[in-house]
């Protein structure tokens, strides 16, 4: 159930599409590999091309990043982020043209972070977004933070994580506080939330909710 990234283009306008419904259009490394090579295409392509469309086939934009097979004992999460998903974040951003993402259903995780690193983002009725990393023992990433801070505040973005595991709670508690006070770049909370991320997968949470999830079960944190 591999997510395929399709690139079409229609005179002015370039489309992205994440086409992998099965999956809910989850993304893993190569989904994400050939999703950078589309947005090199496009940046490629500018003038000619105008706008940029990201949207997912079927019900959900994305729901995130396909972990149905990550051995969280292997798994670097930090490379996973810095290396594979913060250079596309930072290259649609970086876009001379106009962005737009199309999102209907789920925008979790990385759809979160695809969604909100664009310009405009116009959202179906039934559109949903968050980082419900809560469920399998992680961190928010994907920039969530530097989003939530900025549009909710410190308080609402606090509520939203308390009720995740208490290691997961107890790693972002300071690491909220601090970026309320500090404000730093977008860039830099990617990059302070890719080591917060690979400090939390070393956690007994974070390898019992990724089990649960491939095990389809209900995790249990300790």
């Amino acid at each position: 159930m591999v997510t395929e990234i399709r690139l079409a283009t229609r005179g002015p306008i370039a489309e992205i599409v994440l086409d992998g419904p099965e999956s809910r259009n989850a993304l893993d490394a190569g989904s994400l590999r050939a999703l950078a090579e589309a947005v090199s295409t496009v940046a490629e392509a500018v003038p000619d091309v105008r706008v940029l469309l990201i949207r997912g086939e079927g019900k959900v934009f994305c729901s995130g990043r396909d972990i149905s097979a990550v051995d969280v004992e292997t798994d670097d999460a930090h490379a996973f982020l810095a290396e594979v998903f913060t250079p596309i974040v930072q290259a649609i951003r970086g876009l001379s043209i106009p962005v737009v993402a199309q999102v209907q259903g789920a925008a979790l995780g990385l759809g979160f972070g695809l969604a909100a690193a664009a310009d405009i983002i116009y959202a179906a009725e039934d559109a949903k977004f968050g980082s419900p990393f809560a469920a399998i023992g992680a961190v928010l990433d994907s920039g969530a933070h530097h989003v939530f801070l900025d549009r909710v505040g410190y308080h609402r973005t606090m509520d939203l994580i308390v009720t995740g595991p208490a290691e997961a709670y107890a790693m972002e508690k300071g690491f909220v506080q601090r970026l309320a006070d500090e404000r730093p770049s977008f860039a830099e909370v990617l990059d302070a939330e890719a080591h917060l991320q690979e400090t939390a997968r070393r956690t007994p949470d974070y390898a019992e909710g990724f089990r649960a999830f491939q095990e389809r079960r209900k995790p249990t944190f300790g």
